[in-house]
């Protein structure tokens, strides 16, 4: 069989990821329809089984769910995140739903039945974005370099921990769905066909719904297009010869907004809404810095195997360097903007989760540099292979630290760091050594975190 060790590879850390949430039993010991999920989910059993879009349904005498809703001015009650990974969700929903029917049990979207399918749906779409990875990288790169890349993707990065414990996070439904969208777009550019364009059109357009600032994925596939080793004449010639296919491509896009345009729409009046209220962007005063390395959330202080894909984007400029510049504008945008958030650290969480799904555009870079390194002396080959490894092992290590608490989802400090490195045992006064977040400075665009 071709590519065998891939494909290993992906079995592995997929059945691996299965076990460690069937032995975590996520059902049992936290709620699995909380904090952002609530919002996400809320859409399902609204539309579905209360048939309430003005989320009033919580009111009712006996309601036992979770629901959260922004009150507005007029009365009237808005979700505050759109309704993107609710699609997703959908039909897992719908399983638990029809099987709850069936048993008798508890029907109101929000019993067992509902939470477990929340949790199979995270590993779904780990395991087939993975597969779709696969497919990817597999197109550029050798067998075991590619197996190597799924190995870090899926085991040293913090992508593990919201496939498996924070599985109903909306972050691993985003992964799944860059990993389509690229796959799709890589096939549509050697044969823009009219099934491809629609598809292309729904995933861009699912991409954004789910995540606004998302939109720098869909503009990094766009200079993959631009970028492209041809002449300006033949890029130009591609674009006129798709003529009436465009309709179909942003046809795709609106097709897949119209539900949640109809729902600003009835509740709000308005067609468009900006439902972070008091959530502003401070792109004058990023905390770059913070973002990527404080100990609170520092991206690649948790995530450091992420340094690598840094690294393998300048190995591009030799293989592959249509990547190159799409790439580092891209990753660099992405930075910019996600560290702009006036929550920089993006509340609870292990790591910094928003950069997540962005491990499909890095995921390319990630193989460069295996690759790269694949062609160096074999003492190189060995120390990145015990970094590596080091790599997976601190992630897997720190993750547990993270479902204990030990690791604190958002107030880590330089002390608490490393009071706690390598340990599963509280250190003294430890509630000394955290530092409690102020969101309210953090509101007003002031810093304070050290």
């Amino acid at each position: 069989m071709k590519n065998k060790l891939s494909i290993i590879v992906w079995l592995l850390v997929s059945l691996f990821a299965v076990k460690t949430t069937v032995n975590l039993h996520p059902w049992n010991r936290k709620t699995i329809i909380d904090q952002d999920i609530i919002f996400y989910y809320g859409y399902l059993p609204a539309t579905f089984i209360y048939h309430d879009w003005s989320f009033m349904f919580p009111d009712k005498p006996g309601f036992t769910g979770k629901v959260w809703s922004l009150s507005l001015p007029d009365g009237n009650r808005i979700q505050k995140m759109s309704m993107g990974v609710a699609f997703l969700y959908a039909p897992f929903f719908a399983i638990a739903h029809i099987y709850t029917l069936a048993t008798g049990g508890v029907a109101n979207g929000y019993s067992p039945n509902y939470q477990i399918a929340l949790v199979w749906a995270g590993l779904f779409y780990f395991i087939l974005g993975l597969l779709l990875i696969r497919k990817i990288l597999s197109l550029y790169f050798s067998d075991g370099v590619t197996a190597s890349s799924l190995l870090v993707i899926g085991l040293g990065t913090n992508l593990f921990n919201y496939a498996t414990w924070d599985g109903a996070m909306s972050h691993v439904y985003s992964f799944f769905l860059f990993a389509l969208t690229f796959l799709i777009f890589i096939r549509w550019l050697d044969s823009p066909k009219i099934l491809k364009t629609l598809l292309l059109g729904l995933c861009a357009g699912l991409i954004v719904l789910i995540r606004p600032t998302d939109l720098l994925f869909v503009s990094f596939l766009s200079m993959l297009f631009f970028f492209q080793q041809k002449p300006w004449a033949e890029k130009w010639q591609f674009m006129l010869d798709l003529k009436w296919k465009w309709l179909i491509l942003i046809g795709g896009v609106f097709l897949i907004w119209m539900p949640q345009f109809i729902y600003w729409k009835m509740n709000t009046g308005h067609w468009l809404y900006y439902s972070y209220i008091g959530e502003p962007f401070y792109f004058k005063h990023p905390q770059i810095l913070n973002g990527l390395f404080s100990y609170r959330k520092g991206w690649l202080i948790y995530t450091p195997v992420m340094s690598l894909a840094l690294i393998g984007i300048f190995t591009l400029r030799n293989k592959l360097k249509v990547f190159f510049w799409p790439s580092l504008i891209s990753i660099l945008l992405v930075i910019y903007v996600t560290y702009s958030w006036w929550c920089w650290w993006y509340g609870g969480s292990f790591g910094s989760r928003p950069m997540i799904e962005f491990y499909v555009m890095l995921s390319i870079p990630l193989a460069a540099f295996l690759d790269w390194i694949s062609h160096q002396r074999i003492v190189f080959k060995g120390l990145t292979g015990v970094l590596l490894i080091f790599f997976i092992w601190l992630n897997l290590f720190q993750t547990t630290q993270y479902r204990g608490s030990l690791l604190h989802y958002d107030s880590m400090s330089k002390r608490a760091y490393w009071a706690i490195w390598g340990s599963t045992d509280w250190p003294e006064n430890y509630s000394k050594l955290i530092v409690p977040t102020d969101a309210e400075k953090a509101r007003r665009g002031e810093t304070e975190y050290p």
